[in-house]
């Protein structure tokens, strides 16, 4: 199409005319015609941005008031199809997992076949179900194999497939690929009639077989407030210009201690858009960090209600190291996929970095200063954390659970007082079994603080500046500062950045299959029982009411405590054992799971209010027996350990403490030979009463 033509056509005469025209105008312009009155466009403009900036942020410290509510409560779990009680002869369904016709050696598989054709597909199966092909040792068999043990139970984690096409009573059709199986393992088909357990479904499977998306999977009750406070972050971040294309701020450098870091991580590539100066300083929240924001919330609620009643803060740390290692059974590297502290705090279970990485937070809600101290020792590193007092680091053990003492009774020893003297140390020995650490290894300790990737932003900064004196939590660090304050108790030793939070980023990014798969296993409780997750939030949150405030009739007394007892004993979370054992083998796990973790829910919870009866009472419920529950047999019988000792049976709080195996053990002799060598004056603690007595169930 020819373009439309001008109605003047300009000839070099009639241009010469108009510019002389447009110059005459001009200069009458300037000489005679008044001035024009400013238009406050641009001022009501920038008011009405300015509102709308304001009624953003406050629709955001709005949301961040109320995380407990987040939560998505109505859900119904998958239905069994087809297992064993409905196949044609009553045993479990077997099948393999072979080639279509026509597809070469070697290729895809997505054909299932029953071979013993006691299955009926045809009645009972249809496209989108999911079938659970048992075909993977799980990990506690695959280590008994590597390990030598006989193993007399086989035991499987299912690949989930999607059925495609029913072909027969025992053949069907499988939308993934795979490769070819041909032992018989056992088969189960599922249905999915809620939404959102098929969205759960959907994501739990991206991640576990694709690891997609590699930080944001997990499909908890709250996700879609999540969803929801990233996309109203974001907007806030481009209307007040921390973020975005015309973000100012841009030239801000990355932060020096960042060259700390070992090479491994600095110059990791998937590391480089985390790490990159221009998404520090003018980058976008991700949906990832929003998580973090609300464990940085957890931390900081927990903080407030466990600090103990003496504010020193000293005497915070050692009351928030209790809280840590009450509530965070140690477990080995081998056992822990990477996990965030809001992970490690909802599952209850930690490395001994995990514990550090936990406490370090709690303490930085509270303005307590640490420093992670890593100590070379003979087969690897020994994670410590030194509290800063004074010009002092006292030093913790996250993964003895106790502070390394000091030279009088209940004191803390210093960093200082260790190096100069190894007998300190080695009050830590056991027969047969020394203290790793001697002071000439504490001369060669890095001395690290700890900040994440997202901590190091100016988006953290900018949200966390804006918040009202009792929604304040801490997010953001300074690097530099935070190091200065460190310094003076480091000695000479340089201060430097904790590889820890960044380490956990490569590997999540990288996480194996089999990692995923663990992660997907331990998060599943929380994702199919709401109310647990709820219950969790609630126990981290602890508010009370104000006993003083004047209330109505109508109004209800805030106690999220209470409140998250009533979660955690809500029957969807802690069913009787006669319905669990009416579903099949593999949701059988994941709901006595869960019924395990509400349990110690219970026990920590009602221990922390004074209810040491109480506590006792839980943490000895049926509820946490039998071999699937092993795992968390010595954070049981470590708080069994600690109720008993509260009420005045230190006999049998020693037993108990001389019970526990693995990487708790070392810990609990210390602990049950420092109870054992007090004055035999067993005094009861005073107990709290609570209203509700524990289940025996």
């Amino acid at each position: 199409m020819s373009s439309i033509s001008p109605l003047i056509r300009m000839t070099p005469a009639t241009r010469r005319l108009a510019c002389s025209l447009l110059a005459a105008g001009f200069l009458a312009c300037t000489l005679g015609c008044p001035e024009p009155k400013a238009r406050p466009t641009k001022r009501r403009s920038a008011a009405r941005s300015g509102g709308q900036q304001s009624a953003l942020f406050n629709s955001i410290r709005s949301q961040l008031r109320s995380v407990p509510d987040w939560a998505q409560l109505e859900l119904s779990p998958p239905v069994v199809v087809l297992d064993a009680r409905r196949s044609k002869d009553g045993e479990d369904i077997e099948a393999v997992l072979l080639r279509q016709n026509g597809v070469p050696e070697g290729g895809p598989a997505n054909r299932i076949r029953v071979l013993r054709e006691n299955a009926t597909f045809r009645s009972l199966v249809k496209p989108g179900d999911i079938l659970k092909f048992y075909g993977e040792a799980d990990r506690e068999m695959r280590d008994r194999l590597e390990a030598g043990e006989d193993v007399f139970i086989e035991t499987f984690d299912a690949w989930d497939m999607t059925v495609a096409q029913v072909l027969s009573d025992n053949e069907l059709l499988v939308e993934q690929a795979f490769g070819e199986y041909t032992v018989p393992r056992k088969i189960e088909v599922w249905r999915i009639a809620d939404d959102r357990m098929e969205e759960i479904q959907r994501q739990w499977g991206a991640y576990a077989t694709r690891r997609e998306p590699p930080l944001a999977w997990h499909p908890s009750p709250d996700e879609a407030a999540i969803g929801q406070l990233t996309e109203r972050l974001n907007q806030w971040l481009r209307q007040t210009r921390f973020a975005g294309k015309k973000a100012e701020g841009k030239e801000t450098p990355r932060p020096a201690l960042l060259g700390t870091l070992p090479e491994s991580l600095a110059e990791a590539e998937k590391l480089l858009p985390y790490l990159a100066a221009a998404d520090l300083a003018t980058g976008f929240f991700r949906p990832y960090e929003v998580r973090q924001i609300e464990g940085a919330l957890w931390r900081r609620d927990v903080a407030r209600w466990a600090r103990g009643a003496d504010t020193a803060p000293l005497s915070v740390a050692e009351s928030l190291f209790d809280w840590t290692v009450r509530n965070l059974q140690l477990i080995g590297p081998e056992d822990a996929p990477p996990r965030w502290p809001w992970e490690l705090m909802l599952q209850g279970r930690a490395t001994a970095k995990g514990r550090a990485w936990v406490f370090a937070g709690l303490c930085e809600q509270q303005k307590v200063p640490v420093a992670v101290v890593t100590v070379p020792v003979e087969g690897g590193e020994r994670t410590l954390v030194g509290v800063v007092d004074d010009d002092a680091l006292r030093l913790f053990d996250p993964a003895l659970g106790l502070p390394i003492p000091g030279a009088e009774p209940g004191q803390v020893a210093t960093l200082a007082e260790a190096r100069a003297d190894d007998a300190v140390l080695r009050r830590l020995d056991l027969p047969e079994q020394p203290y790793p650490v001697r002071s000439e290894s504490l001369a060669e300790a890095r001395i690290d603080l700890v900040a994440s990737p997202l901590a190091l932003t100016r988006r953290a900064a900018a949200l966390t500046k804006g918040l009202a004196a009792d929604e304040a939590f801490v997010l953001a660090v300074d690097p530099e500062a935070l190091a200065k304050q460190i310094a003076p108790a480091a000695g000479e030793a340089e201060v430097g950045l904790w590889p820890g939070p960044f380490q956990t980023l490569l590997d999540k990014l990288t996480a194996k299959r089999s990692q995923r798969n663990r992660a997907v296993r331990d998060f599943l409780p929380f994702a199919w029982r709401p109310h647990l997750w709820r219950a969790r939030c609630l126990h981290f949150r602890g508010l009370k009411g104000d006993p003083d405030e004047e209330r109505t009739v109508m109004d209800d007394a805030i106690d999220d405590h209470r409140n998250a007892m009533k979660g955690y004993m809500n029957r969807r979370v802690r069913p009787k054992d006669e319905r669990i054992q009416r579903e099949p083998d593999s949701k059988q796990s994941i709901y006595r799971q869960a019924k395990a973790l509400a349990t110690i829910g219970l026990a920590t919870l009602t221990y922390e209010r004074g209810s040491y009866r109480v506590s006792k009472d839980w943490i000895e419920n049926r509820a946490l027996e039998g071999a699937e529950l092993e795992p968390f047999r010595p954070m049981v019988l470590y708080n069994r350990a600690r109720a008993y000792e509260q009420l005045g049976d230190t006999p049998k709080a020693i037993e108990l403490l001389g019970r526990i195996e693995g990487p708790m053990a070392h810990g609990a002799k210390l602990l049950a030979n420092e109870w054992g060598e007090r004055p035999d004056e067993s005094t009861e603690a005073p107990d709290t009463p609570e209203t509700t007595e524990a289940s025996s169930e």
